[in-house]
This record gives C-alpha cells, structure tokens and sequence, in this order.
C-alpha cells in the first residue's frame, strides 16, 4: 500500500488506553473504546493487527506507542503485514518515552480517559518514495 488518505477530525475525541494493552487479542474494554481513539503498545502482533482489534471493538483510531520506555527519538514505520486485513481507521506511532508518560498519566491521576486533539488530514507515502530536495539527501 503506497498511499493512503484520509480526511476527518478527531477534535476533543477521548483517548483509553487498551485492555489488553498489545491489542493482539479482543478488546475486553470496548465500552470505553467504543468511538474513542485507543492507547495500544508496540509488541506481540504486528501494527495491522492491533489496529484491526481495535477497529472491530469500534474505535475511531489507534495511538501505538514503542515498547521501549527509554525511546526518545527513534521512530517506527508501521508496515503492512502483507495479511490483507482491511483497516478503515486511522493510526499513528509515537514514541515510547511519550506513550509510557501518557499512560503513567491516566494510571497516576485515576483517569479512564483523556481529552485529546488529532487533527487527520493526511496521506502517507512511505519514506523511500518521498520526493527531498537534493539538500536533504546531502550527508553533512
């Protein structure tokens, strides 16, 4: 898959986190996902699977974060498993320093859920076939 787009908003939509938090099996809190956007851990499945669990336990979209709690700046792409599993909604990667804060967040303050903003209005074209200016490819 080159490209895919989409084009919705996502203003004030809560964010829960994931039970179980891999996302690889079925959802056991989908009275709280149901129409929010979902906290998942990177790890035990692929990135297609976890947002296809999630899908079908009626989320809006998938936030996965890296199990690597002391990631700070190392991005993920999130391959296709080659399965053919349909996702209709949309996911992003963070970083595992920003997902476990988030997490400890809601953990630490008894929260069910935060308030969040994700703008979607975006395609995705995987790096290698992202047209750079010739500076960018420059080895300075």
């Amino acid at each position: 898959k080159a490209v895919v787009s989409t084009q919705s908003t996502g203003e004030h939509t809560l964010l829960v986190v994931a039970d179980p938090l891999y996302a690889c099996t079925p959802i056991l809190n989908t009275h709280k996902v149901a129409g929010n956007f979902v906290l998942v851990e990177r790890g035990e499945c692929s990135f297609v699977e976890k947002v296809s669990v999630c899908e079908r336990a009626g989320a809006s979209g998938v936030i996965i974060y890296d199990n690597a709690p002391d990631n700070r700046s190392n991005l993920v792409a999130m391959v296709d498993d080659d399965k053919g599993t349909p996702i209709n909604i949309p996911s992003l990667f963070i970083i595992g320093l920003d997902g476990f804060h988030i997490r400890r967040a809601l953990e630490r303050n008894s929260l069910e859920s935060a308030i969040i903003n994700v703008p979607i209005n975006m395609t995705y074209v995987p790096e290698h076939q992202i047209k750079k200016p010739p500076w960018a490819k420059l080895n300075l």
